[in-house]
């Protein structure tokens, strides 16, 4: 029987099949060899890379980063973003990211999106003494992150 729940057909493709199994058994074996926090790092620092290999055109606006970022993950197949301005930061709502569905929250999961929009903003000029970091998740779908003074 087909699923009617929205929720439940993106899950279940959320990560394309091919990858779900081999994704897996890596997480598996990282989790066993790192402590979380070492591994939220690699995560970071692997997101980072990908951050450089997909650089954001020129932005002028938080509009215009948000607009860009949607880009790279549209067609990347990595979900979406949505970026608002707060009074002491900038909240990074990131919906949809397939790490979310085949590592079924696994704390250091967030690592990855982490690296990737310090590294965007590194590029853009982010002032020093700023970084992005992970917050509590709304949900295993939708994760969340802050641009700001680092703690």
């Amino acid at each position: 029987m087909i699923p009617l729940d929205p929720i439940q057909i993106y899950r279940a493709r959320g990560c394309s099949r091919q990858w779900q199994g081999f994704v897996r058994a890596m997480a598996a074996e990282f989790a066993a060899e790192l402590p979380p926090r070492e591994l939220a790092t690699l995560m970071a620092r692997i997101g980072q890379r990908f951050a450089r290999e997909h650089p954001l055109r020129g932005c002028a606006s938080l509009a215009e980063v948000e607009g860009e970022a949607n880009r790279v993950w549209s067609d990347s197949d990595w979900g979406g973003c949505r970026m608002v301005e707060r009074a002491d930061c900038v909240e990074i709502l990131h919906a949809a990211a397939p790490i979310s569905v085949v590592l079924e929250g696994a704390e250091w999961g967030d690592g990855f999106l982490e690296g990737v929009y310090e590294g965007w903003f590194q590029q853009l000029g982010m002032l020093a003494g700023l970084a992005v970091m992970a917050g509590e998740p709304r949900s295993g779908d939708l994760r969340c992150f802050r641009l700001a003074r680092r703690a």
